[in-house]
């Protein structure tokens, strides 16, 4: 008896974990060429509203670094990103964030830097039916600082961890705290995927954009 318990229970306990990873908001990469398609699937039962990085950071595996791209790239032999092509986001949300942005900076007094957004900069934001999946088209590059040598190391994604910037202390994140606050209708707000396998690329000096 104690045997078919523990069998049942066992059952039990498979079928409501991959029921649990079946429902979830999952991030899945496709690598094409130069390009990186980040497929998002709604497995849930409802409507999602959620925030997408206008840049994906990479860091080597030799370095501890979040990211290669930004201030200190000269630090790194290779530096690898990708950046969001044009107008794929929500119209209707997008305006809703962008408004809240410029709000903010009006607020803390950087009103003239509205408008000066490089590209690349901030977030995207998706609206996406429950049990639907969309995908979101990024232009990867590769640039080596000089001096020019071979190298060559393993590079991992490292997807922007928005759950932990909007519940903690980030500035920079202000603008995005108040956007999930808003009422979504019949919507919710999803802050972070589950990310089905994570992307890593081995790279080279022969792989350097052109």
């Amino acid at each position: 008896m104690k045997n078919i318990t523990f069998a049942l229970l066992t059952i039990f306990c498979l079928f409501s974990c991959k029921q649990k990873k079946n429902d979830a908001f999952s991030l899945e990469y496709v690598k094409n060429s130069n390009e990186l398609f980040l497929i998002f699937e709604n497995n849930t039962s409802q409507n999602i509203v959620f925030p997408v990085p206008n840049t994906l950071e990479f860091g080597d595996k030799k370095f501890k670094d979040f990211s290669t791209q930004g201030g200190k790239e000269g630090d790194f032999p290779i530096n690898v990103y990708a950046i969001i092509e044009d107008n794929q986001f929500s119209k209707f949300y997008q305006k809703k964030l962008d408004s809240i942005h410029n709000a903010y900076l009006t607020e803390i007094g950087n009103a003239d830097f509205i408008g000066d957004e490089r590209n690349g900069d901030g977030n995207s934001v998706f609206y996406l039916k429950e049990r639907e999946k969309l995908s979101v088209k990024y232009k990867l590059t590769i640039n080596q600082s000089p001096p020019l040598e071979k190298y060559s190391s393993k590079f991992k994604q490292n997807y922007y961890p928005y759950d932990k910037v909007l519940k903690g202390d980030y500035p920079e994140a202000e603008d995005l705290r108040r956007f999930s606050k808003l009422n979504f209708g019949k919507a919710k707000f999803m802050a972070q995927p589950v990310i089905q396998d994570s992307l890593f690329l081995n790279i080279s000096q022969n792989d350097v954009s052109k």
